[in-house]
């Protein structure tokens, strides 16, 4: 799925206006009709580029702009999720413009691919898949470069000296030969934006390496030498003050004094609410309407009937939810869609992994096919093993519940819009489709977002939104109820996977094979890319390359569709295939009465970061005196390694369990990361506790169950997540060996799962196979009294 791309800051000057419009930063002083809404963010905008005509001001490009009283709004391009963008990616800036962080303004970005898109993600303006850091380095690195640039050419031309003997403290440009000192501020009316730039490079530098999802990265506007006489070079990594050390996050104290703006908060001067009723299936339609009830609760002003649903407009949400409630619709099902059932599904589903028979892609491999298939028909001198697992549907659950707002001018013709999105270019195209309206005349405004994992990669409410507002041309809010977003939501994949493995006389594995079967994300919405990949989803599959040293492997995958819509969440499939994988390692090194961290290490060989984070995690966990069996009060440790998107992570998890309730408990859980240069520290720390909390409670908790194509839960008493109380301990430790910088947001996912199933074969001699590991599951093991010996 990779491109060949050629990314280049702007280097023009902007205008105030330009500025504005470019980074979305455009206040409102709203009226009372959608189109006053639109005429008074344009006021705002030309009253601003007034202003700025008084005031000394800069815009070396479209990511940096000085301002008169010494600060530097910075503009950020990827959304604030809660992960920490608005902090670490500035940072990439200032670092290379060389001021005090107390000086950067932080302003989000518009909607715009050409501008803002991430050259590691087909360069879309997408959120998502441990791309951020990764993906906008060396693009800020090189704004903020820039920016310090046309201020060293400012002051040699000032003091009519070289620019090679100038320097640069936090916001000073410094002649030591002279004494001389500036303040960036005072450099700002002397200052020109050249028609181009130099070359930047970085010295010494190691390469973005490939992804297993996104292939071999394009080439980077970063050079590694100099290829000029004039490139100038861009600061070693070891002379780094902000990169690398951690600040106080930007999104933080607002969050915590409840100040902070999401899309929820949005409060325009006449603005009506919506809630939509839909069906108990995805493909339903309303056939039949009886709305008279509904229309006499007092709040309620209008009933409005969508290709799949009825919404309820009006001035209260109690008034509209109450309205909703008295409907009377009939609904009609697709009756070619086949009925989805949880249970029904993932029986087939394993079948399919199963029957050597069922047809399969095979989407990668190594080593001599032929030679892979004889190997794991008749082992030579080794033995044959087998693991099969089932992942059910799991609801992402982001804490805000999906929910938008439009306003359409009274013409038609144009429309603001607000809204929490992953991918707000996906979202701005959607809406323009449905409003008619060609995409520019649409901005679209992105705030905070209250959780994404996956879930804001595709449009939701805003679907409802723009249609409503296209018919009323009034300002609309849509909220969905937790159970609209549980019902309507399109979840994690339901996925099959048996991997076989044979070994050698001295235990190593020789050859492996994965059959995976899952919908697909990707055929859904993106056909084309999924025809790219030979019709499959390497979101489904990639979590099967793995490090270790095995001659013969391949990866065969089965993507049947269903009627129930999926979505990407936080670890893709990688969190589900490690589960296999890692638990068939242990099974070997448990046959082969090896241990299990020893045996891994022999396997990674070749891989020095996979071996330094397992011999770290043993050591915080430690695991050289506890060791993997029970103790005697009957809790064992389980360890799970896992490689992804060029980070390594390896994991240890305490656990104990109740064999009367087959309840599984973690007591503590320690953590190796190696994620190469770690941006922000206690950002990487608090994005694996957040991903490790998340992945235990998907391991022992969270299923949705569909029956007759109808969602069964409808709220957090019956999708039961994680509580508080039953969180443990998480240690952290971060390990670099000089790597180049890798992704974090999806890593703690991976290892939980197979990490307490390891525990759980120590505790009950066998293996769970299916996800979550529920009591009902435990009990069943132990009654079957089955081992993996």
């Amino acid at each position: 799925m990779s491109k060949s791309l050629t990314i280049s800051p702007s280097s023009r000057k902007l205008s105030r206006r330009e500025f504005l419009v470019r980074s979305g930063a455009i206040t409102c002083a709203v009226m009372f009709s959608s189109s006053d809404i639109l005429s008074s963010a344009r006021a705002a905008i030309l009253a601003s580029d007034s202003e700025s005509e008084h005031s000394p001001h800069i815009s070396p490009n479209i990511w940096v702009r000085f301002l008169s009283d010494g600060s530097v709004e910075i503009v950020c391009p990827a959304l604030e999720l809660g992960q920490g963008a608005h902090t670490s990616l500035p940072r990439f800036v200032a670092e290379e413009l060389d001021i005090d962080w107390n000086d950067a303004k932080v302003v989000q970005a518009g909607v715009n691919d050409e501008l803002y898109g991430n050259p590691l993600a087909w360069n879309t303006q997408i959120t998502a898949a441990s791309r951020t850091c990764v993906g906008y380095f060396d693009v800020l690195r090189v704004a903020g470069a820039q920016a310090r640039y046309v201020l060293l050419d400012a002051a040699s031309r000032l003091w009519a000296v070289e620019t090679t003997t100038l320097s640069t403290e936090p916001g000073i440009v410094v002649h030591h030969e002279s004494g001389r000192r500036i303040a960036y501020r005072d450099l700002l009316e002397h200052a020109n934006v050249p028609d181009s730039f130099p070359r930047f490079f970085a010295l010494d530098e190691l390469p973005q390496p490939p992804d297993d999802y996104f292939g071999d990265p394009p080439p980077s506007i970063v050079a590694p030498r100099a290829e000029t006489h004039d490139a100038v070079p861009l600061k070693h990594r070891d002379k780094y003050r902000l990169i690398g050390t951690d600040a106080s996050r930007r999104d933080i104290e607002e969050k915590t004094r409840g100040t902070a703006s999401y899309a929820m908060d949005i409060q325009l001067p006449g603005m009506l609410y919506a809630v939509v009723e839909t069906g108990p299936t995805p493909s339903s339609t309303p056939t039949e309407v009886d709305d008279a009830d509904a229309l006499k609760v007092a709040g309620v002003e209008q009933i409005l009937r969508l290709p799949y649903g009825i919404a309820v407009i009006g001035s209260r949400m109690s008034a509209i939810n109450k309205g909703r409630r008295k409907l009377r619709i009939q609904w009609r099902s697709d009756t070619t869609a086949h009925p989805y059932d949880s249970k029904d599904v993932l029986d087939e589903f394993a079948s399919m992994a199963r029957n050597p028979a069922f047809p399969a892609v095979r989407a990668w491999h190594q080593g001599d096919r032929n030679e892979l298939s004889r190997v794991l028909s008749y082992p030579d001198t080794g033995e044959h093993y087998t693991f099969e697992m089932t992942s059910e549907l799991v609801y992402q659950a982001p804490l805000e519940p999906q929910n938008a707002t439009i306003a359409v001018a009274d013409d038609g013709q144009s429309a603001l819009g607000w809204v929490g999105t992953q991918w707000p270019t996906v979202d701005l195209q959607t809406v323009a489709s449905i409003l008619e309206i060609p995409p520019e005349k649409l901005t679209l405004h992105v705030p905070y977002v209250g959780g994404g994992f996956g879930r804001r990669l595709e449009p939701g409410a805003i679907v409802d939104a723009a249609h409503i507002a296209k018919t009323i041309r009034r300002p609309i809010k849509v909220i969905w109820t937790r159970e609209d977003d549980l019902k309507r939501n399109p979840f994690r994949q339901a996925l099959a996977c048996k991997i076989e493995a044979t070994t050698t006389k001295d235990g190593s594995i020789c050859a492996i094979r994965h059959r995976i079967v899952a919908d697909s994300w990707l055929a859904r919405l993106f056909p084309n890319y999924f025809e790219l990949y030979q019709q499959t989803d390497p979101g489904n599959w990639v979590g099967a390359r793995h490090a270790y040293d095995i001659p013969l492997q391949a990866i065969d995958v089965i993507t049947p569709r269903r009627s129930i819509p999926i979505c990407y969440m936080r670890g893709i499939g990688v969190a589900q295939i490690k589960f296999a994988q890692e638990s068939l390692i242990n099974q070997i090194a448990a046959r082969l009465g090896v241990d299990a961290i020893q045996y891994r290490l022999k396997q990674l060989r070749a891989e020095p970061r996979a071996i330094n984070v397992l011999q770290t995690v043993a050591d915080m966990s430690d695991w050289g005196q506890r060791g993997p069996a029970p103790d005697r009060r009957g809790r064992a440790l389980g360890v799970a390694y896992t490689p992804y998107s060029n980070a390594h992570v390896a994991m240890v998890a305490d656990v104990s369990i109740d064999q009367s309730s087959g309840q599984i408990r973690v007591h503590q859980i320690w953590c190796a990361v190696d994620v190469g240069m770690a941006v922000q520290p206690d950002i990487v720390i608090s994005q694996m506790e957040g991903g490790i909390t998340q992945g235990l409670s998907v391991a022992l908790l969270e299923r949705v169950n569909v029956s007759a194509g109808a969602v069964q839960q409808t709220n957090f008493h019956d999708y039961p997540i994680l509580r508080c109380t039953d969180a443990p301990p998480i240690t952290i430790k971060l390990v670099d060996l000089g790597a180049p910088m890798a992704g974090v947001g999806e890593l703690g996912m991976m290892q939980i799962a197979p990490a307490i199933n390891n525990a759980v074969a120590q505790i009950i001699g066998t293996h769970l196979h299916a996800l979550p590991m529920t009591p009902e599951n435990v009990l069943e093991a132990l009654r079957g009294k089955a081992t993996d010996a």
